[in-house]
């Protein structure tokens, strides 16, 4: 595995981690401050800033202290500094895709964009 997979792998295991334990500060290490997140849960269009993403996850979190559920990233396309994930996870009992634009910048990647759809 290249390191810059290892580091994105890195950077979605902290997201994943981040948004089903609610902790912002997880969330504000790999979003980029202008991250932007949109999609559908149960065919309503959602749109959220990074600081609202955070403050959702952290009034909204599932479970804090359940074990993280599994999560897989289905597909990597990485061209150069910029690189695509999609991602199948879950946030309580809702199975997402999440399709995550992410950007290396100072060496360090971070996720710009999240695209989302609700599975159930």
């Amino acid at each position: 595995m290249s390191e810059d997979k290892r580091q994105i792998h890195s950077v979605v295991d902290t997201y994943v981690t981040g948004f089903n334990r609610g902790q912002k500060e997880l969330l504000q290490q790999v979003l980029h401050p202008r991250f932007v997140s949109s999609g559908f849960v149960h065919d309503e269009l959602q749109w959220d800033s990074a600081a609202e993403f955070a403050s959702f996850c952290a009034d909204a979190a599932p479970d804090p202290d359940a074990p993280i559920p599994e999560w897989k990233i289905e597909t990597l396309c990485i061209s150069g500094k910029t690189a695509v994930a999609v991602v199948r996870d879950t946030w309580g009992s809702r199975q997402f895709r999440d399709s995550l634009t992410l950007l290396k910048d100072g060496g360090r990647w971070q996720i710009v964009f999240k695209a989302f759809h609700n599975l159930d």
